[in-house]
């Protein structure tokens, strides 16, 4: 594979991989409550619920969408250093001698 078409299947992978990110934190459930976090809505309450929501859920749920903006940056940067790879490379095979 040329270095051209490698290097603009790194963009569309990482692109793909944003897209996928993007799904995947859109599903994932909230950790506002026990009962949006723990089985389905209503079916799980209570004090249980609301020790585990307290103890392991709401210590989490401060870090969490700070982290995933850090994962989801951190994408986004490799997305821009493939892109401007991609246009070197593409610069590179136009400027060779045939």
């Amino acid at each position: 594979m040329d270095p051209v078409a490698r290097a603009e299947n790194r963009v569309a992978d990482l692109r793909a991989l944003l897209h996928d990110f993007r799904e995947a934190r859109n599903r994932a459930p909230a950790l506002t409550s026990p009962a949006d976090a723990v089985g389905a809505r209503g079916t799980w309450t209570g004090t249980a619920a609301d020790r585990l929501h307290r103890e392991n859920l709401a210590p989490m749920s401060g870090s969490l969408p700070r982290d995933l903006d850090r994962a989801e940056d951190a994408i986004l940067g490799e997305i821009a250093h493939a892109e401007r790879a991609a246009r070197t490379a593409r610069d590179r095979a136009t400027n060779e001698p045939a």
